[in-house]
């Protein structure tokens, strides 16, 4: 390994660290330089369970029988919805209330489906047509980034 390698390993390692201390699940970092994507399962494990990291120079990656599903890769077949934002994905306005949707309703255009919480403000997603919702792709609490697919929907 060269010493450049190495110490990209070092810095991934010192912000997994960084990770667990503040209790941040998972973080996604994008640059010409690399691409960095660490998740968490569970807060108690003590280890990495997935880090990916590609450069133009070199590739590291480090997985425990990992495999992307789509929520995780954001790739759904059919017609979605996007995220137009990066930020945390929230099913309702706050933990105690209702969902804002669910698999198998249909909305009308202007209803809100979900909100994105992008530097501390609360930005509402909201259904551009009449849509029926054929899946979720994103878990409740979870990060997306902007143009991540978040719902499977059929246009009515």
């Amino acid at each position: 390994m060269c010493p450049k390698e190495n110490n990209l390993e070092e810095k991934v390692k010192s912000l997994y660290e960084i990770m667990q201390e503040e209790k941040v699940e998972e973080i996604n970092i994008k640059s010409p330089e690399i691409k960095l994507h660490i998740k968490r399962k569970n807060y108690s494990k003590p280890c990495v369970e997935n880090i990916s990291i590609s450069s133009a120079r070199s590739s590291v990656h480090t997985e425990n029988n990992v495999v992307p599903n789509e929520s995780e890769t954001g790739a759904a077949a059919g017609e979605t919805i996007k995220s137009p934002i990066t930020g945390v994905f929230y099913r309702s306005p706050s933990p105690t209330s209702p969902m804002f949707v669910n698999e198998g309703d249909v909305v009308d255009s202007g209803k809100t489906l979900c909100i994105i919480e992008a530097m501390k403000v609360m930005n509402e997603i909201k259904a551009t047509e009449k849509v029926k919702i054929v899946k979720i792709l994103v878990e409740n609490g979870q990060p997306v980034n902007s143009q991540q697919d978040l719902f499977s929907v059929e246009k009515l």
